[in-house]
């Protein structure tokens, strides 16, 4: 038998299906809730560290340095878990 999974946000468990989160329910599902709607293969995921370099635009001086910024689309990246300035 094969191994089925949901995934439980804050109050919902959803299923990731046809590149879309859907919710399945907001309580415990079922067992056949798990059969029918769960993920039998969590690999899909593709969980691996990437590094994203992006492009800093100089906006100008303060005092005797200067101030770069940059936009951080979270929707597109919304698994940052850190973010580093060099």
């Amino acid at each position: 038998m094969a191994n089925y999974s949901l995934i439980q946000d804050s109050v919902n468990y959803k299923s990731f299906k046809n590149n879309a989160w859907i919710i399945v329910s907001t309580t415990l599902p079922l067992k056949s809730v798990f059969i029918s709607d769960g993920i039998v293969d969590l690999s899909v995921f593709n969980r691996n560290s990437k590094v994203i370099v992006q492009t800093m635009t100089n906006t100008g001086n303060v005092g005797s340095g200067k101030v770069f910024k940059s936009t951080v689309n979270l929707k597109k990246y919304f698994e940052i878990t850190n973010l580093s300035v060099k």
